[in-house]
């Protein structure tokens, strides 16, 4: 994983979770919500949490206290360093400083148009457009078979590259507002925020809305004017 932005609070808690001598006051709370914001922290009916950064999973119970110590730190931290995490993080490559670039995108299952605002004229690009090889589905389609985890209700399985193509042009962007229609599975938006978490936490970070919108029955100058409207509220 490449560098990561850090705030000051999640570097202070990645430090002490680095620490050697072993630190004896990692609280789990702030443990908790720097892997929220790297990954996934899900907790089980057990009281055990499920943590994932990117392929990487690591199952931890949670402590008795309220800091994080002996062995449960020490597994952490091997986790992390397995995830390409290290204390040296929390200084992602960001954006090119300067005039800051935001992003707004409208996505759906067939087509992803990012336009970008905050130029030094004040003008509005034209969008870029990112399409997947496979918009329709055609070829990922697997007939659905129950208990197969591999799809959802019948749904085609994601086209990973076409999330990634999107995720790789975000890098640019500061501030990032995400509008998409559907629900649920069926929303390309959420997808594209969770793959953002799992593959580019950082990125993710910089997401600053997404909101869901009739694609086909709004104007473009209805989209960018919402968008910078909520750019605006950062």
């Amino acid at each position: 994983m490449t560098s990561i932005h850090l705030n000051g609070h999640h570097r202070k808690t990645l430090a002490s979770i680095f620490s050697h001598p072993e630190a004896h006051n990692v609280e789990w709370h702030d443990v908790l919500s720097l892997l929220n914001y790297l990954g996934t922290a899900n907790e089980g009916h057990n009281g055990s949490y499920d943590i994932a950064i990117g392929d990487e999973h690591l199952v931890l119970g949670r402590p008795h206290g309220h800091d994080l110590q002996g062995d449960d730190l020490r597994h952490l931290r091997a986790f992390l360093t397995k995830a390409g995490i290290s204390a040296s993080d929390g200084s992602e490559q960001a954006p090119a400083q300067g005039v800051e670039r935001h992003c707004i995108v409208v996505i759906d299952h067939h087509q992803a148009r990012l336009f970008g605002l905050g130029n030094e004229a004040g003008d509005v690009s034209t969008p870029r457009l990112i399409t997947p090889e496979d918009p329709d589905g055609a070829l990922r389609r697997i007939e659905h078979k129950q208990g197969n985890d591999d799809h959802d209700g019948g749904h085609a399985p994601e086209e990973a590259a076409y999330y990634e193509r999107v995720s790789q042009d975000l890098k640019a962007a500061h501030h990032i507002v995400v509008f998409s229609d559907g629900k649920g599975r069926s929303c390309a938006g959420a997808y594209l925020l969770d793959y953002l978490k799992r593959h580019h936490p950082a990125i993710a970070g910089r997401v600053v809305a997404h909101e869901r919108i009739d694609i086909s029955h709004i104007s473009d100058g209805e989209i960018l004017e919402t968008g910078h409207a909520l750019l605006m509220a950062v």
